[in-house]
């Protein structure tokens, strides 16, 4: 009885069922999956069941189509035996970058479209929600074929059936690892952050911009990012990787030169790696710019086929360098090199376990890159955090070195002080004391003998005039009048003016500038003229010259004293801090510099350049 049944069947149907019955053979043997390529990207949905009629379509084995680049369409057929079968399996398709997904339910002569999706559609339209592509067989039993178009870009597709009641409550545990992952990244990113607030250090400014990049990579290419952050786009999902990818390139670059570095100025690598910086922002550009790429596929193949060789030669280039610098002694690449190893370990043994080599725990499977990615940035932070470390031991040794020589120079100003103050009671008991007395003598000799006459009183008159005119000299040098009324270029003529009457020796004074003062300190002009009292007055008294120079120039950010003599010039170290302590713990106060030295045949020239406070 069967054989006339089978006569009255069309050999489309009998090739239909043998062909349906290899493949429920397959499932419970070999492979689940069939696969065929369509280079024409023309193949109609009818056609493609002809074609699975005819027994064109090849077993895929390992079930991991991985053409690499290609300009082809791919159908893969799944068979769903029964009822049964049909309830409980889902089709997982493990890579949430395909740019179009038809999911068909096939009857003997015509395929129904059950589901279109893909990174160029909204996310929820997606079947299942998941950040993969997951296709439910609800259309009973029998073939199904799934249209897996990607042409002219890099394709990878694992596949695998998977149970619906366990894979859906396991999603429930994929978001909380996620959510878990992600967080301990996040608080590595505040981590840098706050460093580079509170130190102004840009190696954690870069570090927090390259995790940042690197979870943007990790979300976009679990499917997170189209899942949770951007579901409505169709711009954005095809070229998130690549935006991410980029964007990490050109921070490890910037990371690497103030964290190791690598490429900084006078390095051979310093102008490849500018180089490479600068392809990557190119490309970043072209793939951020809103055009549509299907227009121009060709070309778009080939830049992202090239994207991969020139990338892998500047990292490569960078790891050369990175091992170099190990060889050296440089601690930061060591511990670099050692994180990356770590991701390196984690990436290789996920991608393995896709290609069907190993077996691994499910979380390896699952989150193997996350976990490897997260390991990298801990084994940086501790880097980093040891830097962090040894910055504040190194900001405290400067604190205390700086409280040290504060201190130090506090002691000289009260020493300096004590002396002006012994020197000025020393001109008031020898000079003013003594002219007092006189003066107190000659009044008692005027009283004591009437008939002396007015000799003894204008002698006093005369003595009283002198003391006056110490007194005027004295408080000229403790407070400057001229320099109250009328400024500090004033005050300084009036200093040398003085100097100048005595006849011993002739000065010189140039000034340029100072013709506003009133923008200047009180408490800078003093010291400034201290400073030229000084001067002028080691020149007096040591020097034994003939002729001194001072110059006092005005610039914009800055003043220049400088004072010549042609006297026997200074002897001893000129280096040593006890030379002209005095003048020294003033140029330091007002945070300049100063510079001494002799000249070829005689006299001695000192150079002094104090910074220009301005009043707020």
């Amino acid at each position: 009885m069967p054989q006339p049944f089978l006569y009255r069947m069309s050999k489309g149907a009998f090739l239909s069922i043998v062909c349906t019955l290899c493949c429920w053979l397959s499932v419970a043997g070999q492979s689940a999956f069939r696969v065929l390529e369509d280079s024409s990207r023309q193949l109609s949905p009818a056609a493609v069941l002809d074609a699975w009629n005819e027994g064109r379509f090849r077993p895929l084995e390992p079930a991991y189509l991985n053409p690499g680049y290609t300009t082809s369409h791919f159908w893969i057929a799944v068979s769903a035996p029964d009822v049964a079968f049909a309830d409980s399996k889902l089709l997982v398709l493990d890579n949430p970058h395909i740019n179009r997904l038809e999911w068909y339910g096939s009857g003997h002569q015509s395929m129904r479209l059950i589901a279109l999706t893909g990174d160029y559609f909204p996310f929820r339209q997606r079947p299942v929600i998941h950040p993969s592509f997951v296709f439910k067989f609800n259309n009973g039993p029998g073939l199904y074929f799934l249209k897996i178009d990607k042409h002219h870009e890099s394709l990878q597709a694992p596949l695998r059936l998977a149970d619906s009641a366990p894979f859906l409550a396991e999603q429930e545990r994929i978001a909380l690892v996620n959510g878990i992952l992600t967080g301990i990244v996040l608080l590595i990113v505040l981590f840098g952050a706050f460093l580079y607030v509170n130190t102004k250090d840009a190696v954690y400014g870069w570090y927090a911009l390259y995790v940042l990049s690197t979870l943007g990579w990790i979300w976009s290419n679990n499917g997170l990012g189209f899942q949770h952050l951007w579901p409505d786009s169709a711009y954005f999902p095809s070229r998130s990787r690549v935006v991410f990818v980029l964007f990490n390139f050109i921070f490890t670059v910037q990371f690497l030169k103030v964290f190791t570095g690598l490429g900084q100025r006078g390095s051979r690598l310093r102008q490849p790696l500018l180089f490479a910086q600068g392809v990557w922002m190119a490309m970043l550009m072209a793939t951020l710019w809103p055009i549509d790429y299907q227009r121009y596929a060709q070309a778009t193949m080939v830049i992202l086929r090239a994207l991969p060789f020139f990338s892998l030669a500047a990292l490569g280039l960078m790891v050369a360098g990175l091992i170099y610098k190990v060889a050296k002694g440089n601690r930061p690449s060591l511990i670099y090199l050692a994180a990356v190893s770590v991701l390196l370990f984690f990436a290789v043994m996920e991608d393995l376990f896709h290609l069907g080599k190993v077996k691994l725990p499910v979380f390896f499977a699952h989150y193997g890159l996350f976990a490897g990615i997260v390991l990298e940035m801990i084994i940086i932070t501790f880097g980093l955090a040891a830097r962090f470390s040894r910055y504040r031991k190194e900001k405290e040794t400067l604190l205390a070195a700086m409280h040290d020589q504060q201190k130090k120079l506090t002691d000289t100003i009260v020493t300096v002080e004590e002396n002006e103050r012994k020197e000025l009671a020393d001109r008031l008991h020898d000079e003013i004391g003594s002219l007092l007395a006189l003066a107190s003598l000659q009044l008692d000799a005027a009283k004591g003998n009437p008939l002396s006459g007015a000799e003894p009183v204008d002698r006093a008159s005369g003595i009283i005039r002198e003391i006056s005119e110490t007194v005027r000299n004295i408080s000229h040098q403790l407070t400057p009048v001229a320099m109250e009324k009328y400024g500090l270029v004033k005050a300084v003529t009036d200093l040398t003016s003085i100097a100048n009457a005595s006849g011993r020796i002739r000065i010189e004074l140039v000034i340029i500038g100072f013709g506003d003062d009133a923008q200047y300190s009180r408490n800078f002009k003093n010291i400034l003229y201290r400073i030229i009292q000084e001067l002028l007055q080691n020149v007096l008294r040591h020097a034994e010259a003939g002729h001194v120079l001072i110059q006092l120039i005005e610039h914009d950010d800055h003043c220049a004293l400088l004072v010549e003599d042609d006297g026997k010039g200074i002897s001893g170290d000129l280096s040593d801090p006890r030379l002209l302590r005095s003048i020294r713990s003033k140029v330091s106060y007002l945070e300049g510099v100063i510079h001494i030295e002799n000249q070829n045949q005689t006299g001695a020239l000192i150079n002094i350049e104090l910074p220009l406070p301005k009043l707020n």
